[in-house]
């Protein structure tokens, strides 16, 4: 059991940490938000660069972002997934530690929570959470080394393989509570040292503040597109996120291949964000003559937001990997149900958000026709069960996903 004092300092290290004006994935900015409203002090730490940073010249020192402390630890910049991503790692696990030992010089941490979007800072967080008496968490983005071994395709004997084996059996054991996003990870933990009695399930959410804060709306050339396809009378299906090989965009387009558009309707797939495959799948579609498809930049989330009380679905597809059967916890989900939007989804995980809010359609990986019949079908509904649909998945989000109930459940005994 974990005993934590009425107010504590607490240190919350992500290598992947967003927030405004950092980068688009801001799980870190909304839990030190609650924390801070609760009276706790929060550091943020996280590298000085990161691939998914919005501004990809970096980061340098400290800053306080809407009240927020963010510490930049030193890492190199890299492109890619390849060897200078890995080294970019490492070096953040190697200076992770000095740095994090001036920090608590200047005021020791009562509790130090590690997030394993990779997991070799750990033993720096570690390290320091017991010179400093502090207790520690390990909070479990992604599992690592299975990810890499599922979906990378890495041998499970190769050496990076087996050292962060090491690493994650080593946290399991160590951490004085295990953090899940995933609600089916429990036996896998528990399998390699885990005590079950650390497990706690706390998933990705959303900030009520947030929503209510961004309900201006704010001119840029998304949002005057999207405000005129809609006065011409546009179905608006959208996607906002990553644009990369994991994402599955291109199963989005083999499954256009059997898309019909009903006569008298006028639709538009509005796709937002960017990644290594931006490129490909925008060439892929003007090559086919889906006309019908929209690109745009990756944009703040503020805007995304906006944007999502526009447009009439959102969607989003997935590989289908063995790695899901612990569980999804996506943002972007969270993000169309916040909206009040119904959603359209092809995955196959241990969880079923869409259908346990009854706010969507949901379809299995690999069956284009029927992800295509899927879309037709919704394009075709009354716009008055588009409204009760999506409203479900607003009410569903309230009740299990606001960041400040997830920011205490955290912090529970």
């Amino acid at each position: 059991m974990v005993v934590l004092g009425s107010t504590m300092n607490i240190w919350y290290i992500n290598p992947y940490a967003g927030g405004p004006g950092v980068g688009r994935y801001w799980r870190s900015f909304y839990l030190a938000n609650a924390w801070q409203a609760q009276g706790h002090d929060v550091e943020i730490i996280t590298p000085g660069y990161h691939h998914l940073m919005d501004d990809d010249s970096g980061k340098a020192g400290g800053q306080v972002l809407e009240g927020v402390s963010y510490n930049f630890v030193p890492a190199p910049k890299y492109k890619g997934n390849g060897l200078g991503r890995f080294l970019s790692m490492l070096c953040f696990g190697f200076f992770l530690f000095f740095f994090l030992l001036r920090l608590g010089l200047k005021k020791r941490p009562d509790l130090v929570l590690y997030s394993s979007a990779h997991p070799f800072g750990y033993p720096a967080a570690y390290l320091c959470a017991k010179l400093f008496r502090s207790k520690i968490l390990f909070e479990v983005r992604d599992i690592w080394p299975l990810s890499l071994v599922e979906i990378a395709g890495f041998n499970k004997f190769h050496p990076v393989v087996l050292v962060l084996s090491l690493i994650e059996r080593f946290a399991y054991y160590s951490a004085d509570a295990v953090i899940s996003l995933l609600p089916g990870a429990k036996q896998h933990m528990v399998s390699r040292g885990m005590k079950p009695g650390k497990f706690r399930y706390v998933p990705n959410g959303f900030s009520l503040n947030d929503i209510n804060a961004s309900v201006e709306s704010q001119g840029s050339s998304l949002l005057d597109d999207l405000m005129g396809f809609k006065s011409q009378g546009d179905f608006l299906f959208f996607y906002a996120g990553a644009l990369g090989e994991p994402n599955a965009m291109h199963l989005f387009l083999d499954a256009l291949h059997f898309f019909e558009i009903p006569e008298g309707v006028s639709v538009k797939f509005i796709i937002v964000g960017k990644g290594e495959q931006s490129a490909e799948l925008n060439a892929r579609c003007r090559k086919l003559g889906y006309d019908f498809v929209l690109f745009y930049p990756q944009v703040d989330k503020a805007e995304i937001q906006q944007a999502l009380r526009v447009v009439d679905v959102g969607f989003f597809v997935m590989h289908d990997l063995p790695i899901y059967r612990f569980g999804v916890s996506l943002n972007k989900l969270y993000d169309y149900m916040a909206a009040g939007i119904p959603v359209i989804a092809s995955y196959n995980a241990f969880n079923d958000p869409i259908k346990e809010a009854g706010c969507g359609m949901s379809v299995v990986p690999g069956q284009p026709e029927q992800l295509a019949h899927t879309f037709q079908e919704m394009l075709l509904l009354d716009g008055t069960v588009l409204r009760e649909m999506g409203a479900k998945g607003r009410l569903f989000l309230e009740a299990n996903f606001e960041y400040t109930s997830l920011a205490r459940r955290i912090l529970e005994n």
